[in-house]
């Protein structure tokens, strides 16, 4: 490692070059949104009881969350920028759920997201030195389940009516009205309506 009077330093042998760079990814009022949702909407939101869905729905809202009626989110999920949440009626969030929505998550009706998922916006651009931060939505359409300790990928349309299996790894687009499961996720077959 080498390093040059202009903050910059190379790797002789790998020819990654470094420049110094603001290592906070976020602008100034994500920041002090942030702040703002840890210190006032967040415990307010963990504090409630567990049949307080309303009440939850009320303060996502309040910190700019589009919330349809009906949805019940537990008071354990962890939702990094309410802001970025979009999630339609009747809709639900499981226990210890993570919705890591530095970009837009948006889930339509109907939908059930199992305990411990994790949606995932963000992640880094590994030809970069520097791991500079990508942030791609998620849609996760009408009529789904994702089943527990599953992790949906940054830039991944889970389409209506398709089931996403216990654990999976969903990296890329899955098909509306099929079975989806695996690591990586692939579809499996299709979902029979009941009769």
């Amino acid at each position: 490692m080498g390093h040059m009077d202009s903050g910059i330093t190379a790797d002789s042998a790998e020819g990654w070059v470094y420049d110094r760079q603001d290592r906070v990814p976020f602008s100034r009022r994500e920041q002090m949104g942030r702040i703002l949702w840890w210190m006032g909407g967040l415990p307010l939101f963990k504090c409630s009881l567990r049949p307080m869905y309303a009440w939850r729905r009320w303060i996502l809202r309040l910190f700019g969350a589009k919330v349809g009626e009906k949805t019940s989110i537990q008071r354990s999920a962890r939702i990094e920028f309410p802001w970025n949440l979009e999630i339609g009626r009747c809709s639900t969030i499981g226990e210890q759920t993570w919705v890591h929505s530095l970009g837009k998550v948006r889930i339509g009706d109907y939908v059930t997201i199992s305990q411990r998922v994790f949606l995932c916006t963000g992640t880094h651009d590994y030809t970069r030195p520097e791991f500079a931060m990508i942030r791609k939505p998620i849609s996760i359409q009408r009529g789904v389940w994702i089943a527990a300790d599953a992790f949906i990928g940054p830039g991944v349309t889970i389409g209506e009516d398709a089931v996403i299996g216990v654990r999976s790894v969903v990296l890329k687009d899955m098909p509306g009205g099929m079975v989806c499961v695996g690591h990586p996720c692939v579809p499996l077959k299709p979902r029979v309506p009941a009769r």
